[in-house]
Formats: structure tokens, sequence, C-alpha cells
């Protein structure tokens, strides 16, 4: 409660107070006794007003200081402090109060008097706030900052940084940042070079805007930043220190080179590459789909995409492909696209729905490859597996194909069908003797008179080599298969014309008919082949249709190869021998080993069986071994008992003679059995003759070097030229039984054994006469000057001891 005013004193000069630019009140036991204007001022209110007020009154009662105050300031002397004045109408206004009591202001004089200076802090107050909020609205920038911050020496060490500086460059607190890295240059840049840059445009300019550089980070990884940084100087210009901001940019810099890569990729990518807004209007292409579709890229862009050729696919076939992709999000196709000027060609083609991050359809992307080369391959390559490549019929897989669908559709329908299997009987002879261009000529020639021969339903088809297939899916009754074995006879009948000569090349022709003779592929082939086996052996027939009994025949073939492989080991072969004789004395001048088989069930069997057989597995070889040495020895075992056997022949085989150990088997047997080498005479067919002549001279010659004895067997009856006699090295021609035959009937026969012998004479070759039967046929060989006689005139073919015999009784040699 204010006390009664007392009356106004004058302790102070009016005038002098009022000249104070603070405020100034004069108390007496709390009471306001004087005061100045500039104290009026400052609560709002007259001098009149406050004198008489104790000044307690006067100060705010809702700060809890002041308050305090309020109650103890009567207590108070000498001190300064600052509370808050309530003013008349304003709001409470800060102050600085300074009391001097009376004791210790002597100009006062009175211990009860109170000097109080009240002056105006309420500006200095509001800024010391705005500092204070300022300084942490900063730090609070500073410690939160996204952006590292940081303040650095121009020599490269840091004064402050930010946790996210710190956490951009690895470390886990400032602190720890400011004591390790301390050489920015070198511990942080990874090309030292970027600091000295840095600094350079500091120097200059006394910003950095910007800049970029990789840097390493505590754990040594490596990543991309960007700065922008001011130089601090001080009031004479020096520099005080850096201060600046960094962002990791290594996220950025990565999608940057992911774009700058895709946008490579789809300037040079070999796909044609089309961005197409959800209109389907062209935005973006890239020169692959131009260079494919020859249009430019300023003809493509803007409008509607030109792609799929016009009149090849259905109208609005390019629309509805799009609909698709905005309804599934893909589209993929094979389709004929425009080129340009040119034909359509095939494309494969790929549209994709391109979408914004929320969700919304914004492109589409369409890529496209010309495919014309792949659709040429894969078509190379169904023809291929189709298809013989040298005739361009079916092949074997084809065949066998068309084969099954006609077997389940007799089978459906009860239909009837035959399969004719073909084999060019002399296709080997005129494949060695002429190349295999002529060969290959041929099989083309006969594939194209085979066509000629069926229906456009029927096919015909090659299934290897020299072996074709006819396939009558549908023949009906009778034996139209034999009908048409018989076109074809008549058709391969007429000369093929190869390498300037004609030549003939008649086939033999197997025929099975089905499901009669056989429900399965493999089946019908099998007895198809039987017949055509049988057509072969069958003389003038040159086709045979199947019969069951073929099977056992085959069967027992099978029985007979098996058991010939065997017989060497068994000792089931032997060598028998035929005298060849003087024309004019019938002395002894050698004989010819020739091949035996005493089989333990079937007795002996027949050269012709199984020699055909040997040479076709490929026995021959082994079982020529054997015989070159056993007739060696045999020789060399009857000399050893005084009997005197000039020479001893061994015929040699086409396949013999071809192989590589041949020579080298023939020097190893003289060796061993020790006997003179022109005691072994070697017979060669004309067969030889054919393939590689200048190998066959080689090795003729190489047995010429040893010193055996060479004879050309069965003369006149290949098809060599008489070039050949004149550059083998032979001794001896033997003439084929089948001119010595009829010697003394045909008059063809007696000029073409007349003829032999003459060349034989003029050419210093000796001659033998095969199969000399009769002394009439002898009368005419020794006429005609025949130097040697073979046959069974003088004596059949003879076991070991016969033979033995034979040699004893023989007159001797003049």
């Amino acid at each position: 409660m204010t006390a009664t005013a007392p009356m106004a004193e004058r302790i102070f000069d009016e005038s002098a107070l009022n000249a104070l630019p603070d405020g100034l009140a004069v108390l007496r036991d709390g009471i306001i006794i004087q005061t100045n204007l500039a104290l009026a001022a400052l609560m709002n209110c007259p001098v009149d007003v406050l004198l008489g007020r104790e000044f307690q009154s006067l100060i705010a009662s809702d700060d809890p200081d002041t308050l305090l105050m309020r109650h103890h300031l009567h207590e108070l002397g000498g001190q300064s402090m600052r509370v808050r004045l309530q003013r008349a109408g304003l709001p409470p206004l800060s102050v600085a109060l300074t009391l001097r009591r009376g004791m210790d202001a002597p100009m006062l004089g009175d211990a009860a008097l109170t000097l109080v200076s009240v002056r105006d802090v309420s500006s200095s107050t509001e800024i010391e706030r705005r500092l204070r909020d300022a300084e942490q609205q900063y730090r609070s920038i500073f410690e939160n900052a996204q952006e590292g911050i940081y303040q650095t020496t121009e020599n490269g060490t840091y004064i402050n940084v930010n946790p996210a500086l710190a956490r951009i460059y690895g470390y886990e607190h400032p602190g720890h940042l400011i004591d390790e890295l301390t050489d920015i240059a070198g511990q942080l840049y990874v090309d030292p070079n970027d600091r000295e840059t840095f600094k350079a445009l500091m120097a200059a300019k006394g910003v950095v805007r910007d800049f970029e550089a990789r840097i390493r980070r505590r754990d040594g990884a490596v990543i991309w930043i960007t700065e922008n940084a001011r130089c601090v100087r001080d009031l004479n210009g020096g520099i005080r220190y850096y201060e600046g901001t960094v962002e990791d940019i290594t996220d950025r810099k990565q999608a940057e080179e992911n774009i700058r890569l895709l946008a490579k990729a789809f300037e040079s990518v070999a796909e044609g590459i089309v961005l197409l807004d959800v209109h389907g209007i062209v935005r973006a292409v890239n020169p692959a789909f131009s260079a494919i579709t020859d249009f430019t890229i300023d003809e493509l862009q803007g409008g509607p995409l030109r792609l799929v050729a016009e009149g090849l696919h259905e109208k609005n076939f390019f629309e509805g492909a799009l609909q698709q992709v905005r309804e599934t999000g893909h589209w993929q196709g094979e389709i004929f696209c425009e080129r340009n000027h040119a034909d359509p060609f095939p494309g494969d083609c790929t549209i994709s729905v391109v979408r914004d991050p929320d969700g919304r359809m914004t492109h589409f992307v369409l890529t496209l490859q010309d495919i014309s080369r792949r659709k040429q391959d894969e078509e190379y390559i169904r023809f291929h597996a189709n298809f013989d490549t040298l005739t361009r019929l079916p092949n074997r897989r084809l065949v066998m194909d068309r084969l099954e669908q006609a077997l389940l559709r007799c089978q459906r329908t009860g239909g009837r069908g035959a399969i004719l299997f073909l084999d060019l009987d002399r296709f080997k002879q005129i494949n060695d003797t002429f190349g295999h261009a002529a060969g290959d000529q041929l099989l083309r020639l006969v594939a194209r008179r085979l066509k000629h021969c069926v229906r456009l339903s029927d096919t015909v088809g090659r299934i290897g080599g020299d072996e074709f297939v006819i396939l009558l899916p549908d023949c009906g009754p009778g034996n139209i298969g034999s009908y048409i074995a018989e076109k074809v006879l008549y058709s391969l009948s007429e000369p093929f014309t190869l390498m300037e000569s004609e030549q003939f090349c008649i086939p033999s022709i197997g025929i099975a008919y089905f499901p009669d003779q056989g429900t399965t592929v493999e089946d019908l082939l099998r007895h198809a082949d039987m017949a055509m086996y049988h057509a072969k052996q069958g003389g003038e027939r040159r086709y045979c249709v199947f019969e069951p009994s073929m099977t056992e025949h085959l069967n027992n073939q099978l029985g007979i190869e098996t058991d010939l492989r065997l017989a060497l080991a068994r000792d089931e072969l032997e060598l028998h021998y035929q005298p060849k004789v003087s024309s004019g004395t019938l002395s002894l001048l050698g004989a010819e080993a020739l091949l035996r088989w005493r089989h333990p069930v079937h007795g002996m069997i027949s050269p012709a069986r199984f020699i055909p057989l040997a040479e076709e597995t490929g026995l021959i070889l082994a079982i020529g071994r054997w015989v070159l040495r056993k007739a060696c020895t045999d020789l060399l075992a009857w000399r050893e008992l005084g009997l005197d056997l000039p020479s001893v022949s061994v015929n040699v085989s086409a396949r013999q003679f071809s192989d590589s150990t041949f020579v080298p088997t023939v020097r190893q047997v003289l060796e061993q059995t020790g006997i003179e080498p022109h005691r072994l005479d070697l017979e060669i067919t004309e067969s030889v003759m054919t393939g590689d002549v200048e190998r066959a001279v080689q090795i003729l010659l190489q047995l010429k070097d040893m010193g055996v004895t060479l004879s050309m067997d069965d003369f006149g009856t290949g098809y060599s030229s008489l070039n050949y006699i004149k550059t083998f090295p032979i001794d001896t021609l033997k003439i084929d039984q089948t001119f010595v035959r009829d010697v003394t009937g045909s008059p063809k026969d007696a000029a073409i054994a007349a003829t032999i012998i003459t060349l034989a004479m003029n050419l210093n070759f000796s001659v033998v006469a095969e199969g000399v039967e009769t002394a009439e046929q002898a009368d005419f060989l020794r006429s005609r000057g025949c130097d040697v006689f073979q046959g069974y005139w003088i004596s059949r073919p003879l076991p070991g001891e016969a033979f033995a015999d034979f040699v004893r009784k023989s007159p001797p040699r003049a």
C-alpha cells in the first residue's frame, strides 16, 4: 500500500535533475520525494503522479526477480540490478537500477534518503535476446544440416565441422575428423592437385561454386563431392580461413554415368529403339532403327510410327499391340516391317510401357531387330535337317518321318503302301574312276530321273551314299511297286554323260509293301533292303519283292559272317594251289594260291560267297596277311623237301592294296620266311588303277624294288586305260577265263585273246591264260604265242599234299 505523500522536497536542483538522460528518484523511507522528467517519461506519467509513491509500487508484480526485489528494496544499497517497471498503459519496461543510500552518498547527507538511478535497457536486452536466438538458430542449422559445413585453414587443417561432414567423410564425430584429418590435400583428395585448384580459385575469386572432386573416406572408399565455399579475410585482407559446404554427389554421379551409358547404348546399340508417347507419336529414334528401316530420324520423329508393312497384317494391327501394352504392360511378336523404298522385311518387335514414379503411364519403348538373316538361317537349318544337300531330295530323317505317317494313315484307313530301296550297282567304280565330282553329278542325275518316275504325292529320298528310297504312301491293290521299279529301271538304263563319256549305272531295287510286310519303319526298311540284296544276286532281274524266306537267308549270311570272323582262329582256312605250266613243254612254272574255307558244319564254302563278305567287313586285310604268309611258308617247305617250284602267286584285293600296311607286310613276310623275292608273284586286278593312280604306281614300284614279280589278273574285264598298262611296272598279263572259255567258238573272244597276247608280247610281258580246259583251247593259245597255261586241262586247284605230289610228277623244265 502506498503511504501518504509528503510534501515535495528539493534535495537537488530541478534543472540539474531534468538535464540528466537517466531517470532519477530521491526516496525517503522508500517514498519518492523528488524525481526528474526522464523517470516520468519512462513511466509514461507526470512527475506529480510519481511524487509520494512508494518506489516499490513501480516494479512489475509478475516478474519473480523484481518481486523479490520489491520485498527487499529497503535492504539494498550501493547495488545495481535489472528489473521491470510497471508503466501506465504500456508494457513493462526493462531498466537498470542503481541505488545509493544516504550513508553511501555523502551528497544526500541523510541516512534515510536513497538515490535511485533508472536507465532504460530494454533495447540492449532485445538485441541480446536476438543474438542468443540467432546463435541458437545457427547452431541448430550447423548441427542438423544434411550438407557438410566446415571452416578450414588455408594450409589444410579443419577449424570447425558439423556432424554431417563427419558422416560424409566417414568419421563418428566432428572432433575425430578435426583431430585425424590434418592434411586435406594428402589425406582427403584422391588427386592432391584438386586442393591446389581449389586454393587457386579462392585466391582469384574469393569463392568456389560447384567444385567437384573425388575424395577418399576414412574407410578407404572413394566418393564424389561438390563444394561451395568462400574465403574469410581479416581487416587487412589476409586470409583468416575458408568456410563452405560439402555434398555427397556419388549417387548423382552414378546416375549421370548410367544416363550417359544409356544414352550411348541408345545411340550405338544394334537394335532399333523408338520412344513413343501414350498416343503412339514418335518422340525419339536411335540410329539403328533408322538404318534398319531406311527412314531418316527426321522423317520418323513427331508423327505416328511407320512400322507395319501395309497389306501383310490385319488392319489396326499396331494399334491393337499398343492397346495390349496399355493393358498388360508388354507386347512381343514377329511382324513384317515397312522399309523405305524397299521390300518389307521380317522383324522381331517388343513394346514395353514406361511409368513415372507415381505409376502413371508416360511412354512406350519399342525395340526392333531385323531377323531376315535369322529367318534365312532357320530355313537353311530346316532344309538341311530334312533334305539332302547334294540332290535336294528328302534325307533319311524326313523319309522316315513320312514313312511313319504313311504307316499310321494306312492303319487308320486300311490302305496299302509300298517302299522301294535302291542301290546303284556301279556307283563305286564310277566314283573311284572319275572322281568324287563325277560321282556327285551322277547322284544328281539319278535323283532327277527318279522324280520323273513317281507321282507328286510320292516321296523320293536319298538316305546315304548311293542308296535311294521311293515311298508310295497309297498304292492300292496289285503290284504297283513292281510297276514303279520297271519305270525306274527303264529310266536309269539310259547312259549318263559324265566327264565327256557315257556311263551306265543300273540300280538293284528291293520292294516291301505295308502293312502286309511290316508295320514299323525299321521292319519295312530292313525287308526292302533284304529284297534289294536278293535282286543284286539275281542276275538279269534287277528288282525283287520281299518274301519271308529272305529273312532266313539273311540270318544265314549273318551267321556266315560271324563264323568267318572266327575262321582264322579256328584254323578253318586253307590254301589250294593251281599249277601254271609252260605252254610248250607243260613243265611246271609256278602255282596260284587259292583260298578255301572248310566250315565245320557247312563244309567247303565257295570263295564267291565269303570273299565279297570279307571285302565288305574288312576281314580281307587279316585274311590277306594270312594267305601271303601261308603261301610263302608252303613254298619254303616244298623247296626244303627238294620240290622245285619256281614261284607262287598270291591274289591281292583292291582293299588290301590300298591299305597302308600292305608293303611293310610283304617285306616282313619275305624277311621272316627267307624265300627269294622273285619267287613271290603278286596278282593285282585292274581295280587298283582306279582312284589315286600316282599312289598305286608308287606302291608297285616299292614292291618291284623288293624283287617280287607283278601280274595283272583278269585283264580285259575292267575299265582301265591302256595308258596304265604302260605306266604300271608289271611283268605278266593274265587273260581272263571268260575270254578263254569260248576262244575256239567265238570269233570275238578269239580276237580279244589274240589281241591281249600280241599286246603283252609288244610290251615285253609274259602271258598267262586262265581257265584252259581243253586241248583245242591250248592249241589256239599256243599258236598265238601264249606263254603259260592255267586251268582244269592242266589240273584243278589241289590241297597242299596233293599239289606236292603233282610237283613230283611234273616234267622237268627245259
